[in-house]
């Protein structure tokens, strides 16, 4: 029985080395954006299947709706970037009619395996494998009248831990831009864009470089990377923790080349390039992200001159969970103002 059972576990190794060899020969010849691959998302679990986390962060009834909803179709995709297969998030209507519809890029938090968007099939949903979580939020926009699309970028597998953090993985967030003009019933002059906590530093790299969004919206987002090391060391961001090999060992010549790596990622020191209307939020008891990461960004932007709006909540969490509806409200009034030239 034991062997019998080694020789399947040996088989499935085999063949999923085979799949993700093939899909990565699929991408190195595939363009970028490219969706080379889209699976249906696995059913949610039940609500009193997830842990104190999982049912302290949505109401019974908003977690039910969501996990027995049939309006759209939750894909996990496989898309073509930089010559490599990507793993991501696609929600877009079962029937989406002759409309266009807009679309919301969605970049995550975390790093590495923490914070990933698609479900890693073994650690049950909750607070370390939030995909199931994440899932509700990005569907409660797209009922909102959207279509939702988020990267889990590319550090995976052997290179989990070696993700750069607003290194070469903005890639994988401008090229979630074709991949939403191949589909038909997306309108490519209204994309938006949403950054979550590391996910804020995403959506300010990809606006520095250019991404066509109308609008973005940032919740607790790091804006000034170094600030936000200094302030919380027990993440081991530099030196290491069991997600990430640290900034020392993943940045080249870190000894002699920190600074520059920390102001590239820094949007405080760059507010300049910052050329689309920007919704900032943010908790004031937020222990993650300290809430001096929006005030310095809104500064920044105030002295250039640029769009933005700031409101910060007086005792919330890191993604202000106990505020989703006023927080979702804001989102999404602020990418309609923007597509009505209103900001």
């Amino acid at each position: 029985m034991r062997k019998t059972r080694m020789s399947g576990l040996l088989l499935l190794l085999i063949q999923f080395l085979a799949g993700a060899s093939a899909l990565s020969v699929a991408a190195a010849q595939e363009p970028d954006g490219k969706i080379l691959k889209s699976k249906a998302w696995p059913p949610l679990p039940n609500f009193e299947s997830l842990d104190d986390f999982g049912r302290g962060y949505f109401p019974r009834l908003v977690y039910e709706g969501a996990r027995t909803q049939n309006e759209f179709d939750v894909l996990e995709i496989t898309y073509a970037s930089d010559g490599l297969p990507v793993r991501g998030l696609l929600i877009k209507p079962k029937a989406p009619g002759t409309r266009k519809w807009p679309a919301i890029i969605f970049n995550r938090g975390g790093n590495g395996e923490l914070g990933r968007i698609t479900d890693d099939g073994v650690t049950p949903c909750g607070r370390i494998n939030a995909s199931c979580l994440q899932f509700v939020d990005l569907y409660l926009l797209a009922k909102a009248g959207f279509v939702v699309i988020a990267s889990d970028y590319r550090y995976q597998g052997a290179t989990v831990k070696r993700d750069e953090w607003g290194g070469i993985e903005v890639n994988d967030v401008l090229n979630l831009v074709p991949a939403l003009k191949s589909l038909d019933f997306v309108d490519p002059e209204r994309l938006y864009m949403l950054g979550e906590s590391r996910g804020g530093t995403m959506a300010y790299l990809a606006i520095k470089r250019g991404i066509p969004v109308k609008a973005a919206a940032v919740i607790a987002g790091v804006s000034d990377l170094k600030a936000w090391v200094d302030a919380t060391p027990a993440m081991g961001m530099v030196n290491g923790n069991q997600y990430i090999d640290g900034f020392a060992k993943i940045w080249p010549d870190y000894e002699h080349r920190a600074e520059e790596y920390y102001r590239a990622r820094s949007a405080v020191y760059w507010a300049g390039q910052i050329n689309v209307p920007v919704l900032i939020l943010h908790s004031r008891t937020d222990r993650l992200v300290p809430v001096t990461q929006a005030l310095r960004m809104a500064e920044a932007l105030q002295e250039k001159g640029k769009v933005y709006a700031l409101h910060i909540y007086e005792q919330e969490g890191h993604s202000l969970p106990q505020n989703r509806d006023d927080r979702d409200r804001m989102i999404i009034d602020w990418f309609n103002r923007a597509r009505q030239g209103g900001q």
